[in-house]
């Protein structure tokens, strides 16, 4: 009971939040708390999203509100959307939202006026057995597709004139603990100023919280979002409060806070990075209702000496900025090797080139700065030949390994960095999953990772998780350097 009343009342302290100019702060004061009239909140917005508004035919949305609530890791996640009609006719609704790959929808329920709809959850097996019956069909609504890591949950409807109409998502999920922290997100994308717009999240961790921080907020599809260079603090708004195992963080931005970050609504990714307390070196066991789930994240654990082959995307689809991200991300990956590593490296189009012949240098010095100069001087041209390059990257590397008195303690591994889609050479997607699995043959893993809106991401995660390794994917203007540090 406790428990529960500190999370519906909470306590909180401030973030923090930069002084707003004189006239920003009357217009917030005179902004309706209901939000019922979009016409009259037009008016108190700046004069681009003024006119946007009045543009405008869809269904305003007035409420959008994400609660969750992580208790051990595992986090529980509603999202209220409401949408209004003000029209003289029906207006077809749109909701759609975001929600990471890993986790999972637990209910959906949508509200016309005093009717309200039930979505029904389903196992694998019937809905795959549902798709193969529906292949001639209309899709139905609500759908979701899977893109980049992320499951796009959409639900569209017609609002009969002057009514309403209420989305409620469940889902959940299973944080993952990557480079020492815990990170939740949660897309905020309304895609128009939202009255109401409202995050609330709350942790429990009986082990204690340590490190609890909220970036800005992350948005790769919208440029110029008022982030300064090296800027680390908190969005406008937000509201951060914790004792040794309770936290909680909102973020509650006003439609002109809103307008400074993104006028077309597309804010971006809320995000919360934490770490529990590990004092006991045997981790941490939890039992609930006969179940048990034991947490281990050893620490201080020597870095193991690895053998590393970077094979490189450079056809003619990277050009621009795609090619400057992946050689600002390899920068980086190579200040992260220690001298006891091997690599190479493979550029790849319709031809493939081989930094060091037939063989992996040491980390040193010199060969870090050449390395740095070949992948300088590398230029778009050509198709993609991905089931070459890895071809040629798993025959480098296991020739290696026979050849070689390495360390028993090393890992070997390729990282594979595209943009694209086949395009030369075996462009079919089975068999060149079948090809890199035989090529490899469990002797080493395959990291991925993909750039741009074009990238196969499918083909990647099934790349990486069938050879024991895992995937990663950026937008085209994304900071993928900073991200992959530590990779």
């Amino acid at each position: 009971m406790i428990l529960w009343l500190w999370l519906c009342l909470g306590f909180s302290t401030s973030a923090g939040q930069p002084d707003s100019e004189l006239m920003a702060r009357y217009l917030e004061e005179k902004l309706l708390a209901d939000y019922s009239i979009m016409e009259q909140v037009a008016r108190r917005v700046p004069r681009q999203a003024k006119f946007l508004q009045r543009l405008e035919t869809r269904p305003r949305m007035s409420e959008f509100s994400v609660k969750s609530t992580i208790i051990s890791r595992y986090a529980f996640t509603t999202v209220s959307c409401t949408m209004v009609n003000s029209g003289s006719e029906a207006r077809e609704a749109v909701f759609e939202m975001q929600i990471p790959a890993a986790a999972f929808i637990s209910n959906f329920t949508m509200s016309i006026g005093n009717k309200t709809y039930y979505g029904e959850v389903t196992g694998k097996d019937k809905k795959n057995s549902s798709d193969e019956q529906a292949k001639h069909k209309k899709p139905p609504s609500p759908t979701d597709g899977r893109e980049n890591g992320y499951e796009t949950f959409k639900a569209s409807v017609f609002i009969p004139r002057k009514m309403q109409a209420k989305f409620l998502l469940h889902y959940e999920e299973l944080l993952q603990r990557r480079l020492g922290k815990y990170e939740y997100t949660v897309s905020i994308r309304p895609q128009q100023l939202v009255g109401r717009l409202r995050v609330e999240v709350n942790i429990l961790e009986n082990s204690g919280i340590v490190s609890l921080e909220v970036p800005p907020l992350r948005n790769s599809k919208q440029k110029g979002n008022g982030k300064v260079e090296g800027d680390v603090s908190p969005p406008p708004s937000t509201v951060i409060g914790h004792t040794k195992t309770l936290a909680k963080v909102t973020f509650n931005p006003s439609v002109v806070e809103q307008t400074r970050i993104a006028r077309n609504g597309i804010l971006g990714d809320f995000i919360i990075r934490y770490d529990v307390n590990r004092e006991l070196s045997i981790g941490d066991v939890q039992i609930l209702n006969g179940y048990f789930v034991h947490y281990f994240a050893p620490t201080d654990l020597p870095p193991l000496p690895k053998n590393v082959v970077f094979v490189l995307d450079s056809s003619a689809s990277m050009v621009g900025t795609k090619l400057k991200q992946t050689k600002e991300a390899l920068f980086t990956i190579l200040q992260d090797l220690r001298p006891e590593d091997h690599f190479n490296i493979i550029g790849f189009s319709n031809r493939i080139k081989v930094w060091q012949k037939d063989r992996l240098v040491p980390v040193t010095p010199n060969n870090i700065r050449d390395a740095k100069k070949y992948i300088h001087n590398m230029s778009p041209t050509g198709g993609t030949n991905i089931n070459g390059a890895l071809q040629t990257g798993a025959k480098l590397l296991n020739d290696y390994i026979a050849q070689n008195d390495i360390d028993a303690r090393s890992v070997s591994l390729i990282i594979f960095l595209t943009d694209g889609r086949p395009t030369v050479g075996e462009t079919q997607s089975s068999r060149i999953l079948s090809n890199t699995k035989d090529a490899i043959h469990d002797k080493f893993c395959l990291f991925t990772i993909g750039i741009g809106n074009d990238v196969d991401h499918k083909l990647l995660e099934r790349m990486a998780l069938e050879n024991c390794g895992m995937t990663r994917h950026f937008q085209e203007d994304e900071d993928a350097a900073s991200q992959l540090k530590g990779f």
